[in-house]
């Protein structure tokens, strides 16, 4: 596959014409066997899963785009591609497969992050997104939880609202306004963090969003309600 193919792939998924980027590869007939091509269709099934609304069908998407995911790894293990979207849709698999699994995979989903971070984390916004989202995530853990954390993983990984906020950050500043969800996620940093006027900015702009996908429509509801509780 040509680098300007890539690159119209990458347009489709960024304007969120997902079946159009899958569809395109299906057609390949040179090229379906290269890393680079096996983790956009990955990251393609991946948001059809997004919108999906039946969970059946979404279980099967996201399971599908694990497949392809690994496939890349599996090709190239130093590939920043293949890393970030493995641990990401592998965090979405283990989600599925039920709490163990999921604790389990902390550690593991942590690693393909640092590795893609590692890899490209110059350039790419989207990484440091995932990353700050993994350790928001762990930050809002209760003490029961992590408690049962601690018994399933013998050295689990920890995090902060303030690592997550300079995550997203930092992927604010490689891409200004690159993806919705950031926006809203650099708002609920300033909230948790107690800074109720800088959560206020960052919540008023993800509330104004244009919504063109589902993680649109998520950011714009929720943050809404956020604003509303200020």
């Amino acid at each position: 596959m040509s680098a300007e193919e890539l690159k119209l792939l990458d347009e489709l998924f960024e304007s969120c014409q997902y079946q159009d980027s899958l569809d395109m590869i299906e057609k390949l007939t040179d090229g379906r066997d290269s890393c680079e091509v096996k983790w956009r269709l990955a990251r393609t099934v991946f948001f059809l899963s997004k919108q999906s609304t039946i969970d059946d069908e979404r279980e099967k998407l996201v399971r599908e785009a694990f497949g392809h995911a690994s496939a890349a790894l599996d090709t190239d293990g130093d590939n920043f591609g293949a890393n970030k979207w493995y641990g990401a849709i592998l965090s979405e698999k283990a989600a599925l497969d039920g709490v163990t699994e999921r604790i389990k995979q902390l550690e593991n989903v942590q690693k393909h992050f640092q590795r893609a971070v590692a890899l490209n984390g110059t350039s790419d916004p989207g990484i440091w997104h995932m990353l700050g989202q993994f350790n928001y995530k762990l930050s809002e853990v209760n003490w029961i939880t992590r408690k049962l954390i601690n018994s399933v993983a013998p050295n689990p990984p920890t995090a902060s609202y303030a690592e997550a906020l300079e995550c997203f950050t930092k992927a604010e500043t490689i891409k200004p306004g690159f993806y919705a969800l950031n926006l809203l996620y650099l708002g609920k940093c300033h909230l948790a963090l107690k800074q109720p006027g800088e959560a206020k900015a960052w919540l008023e702009r993800a509330a104004a969003v244009e919504v063109r996908c589902e993680d649109d429509r998520i950011c714009r509801e929720e943050a809404t309600e956020l604003l509303r509780k200020l």
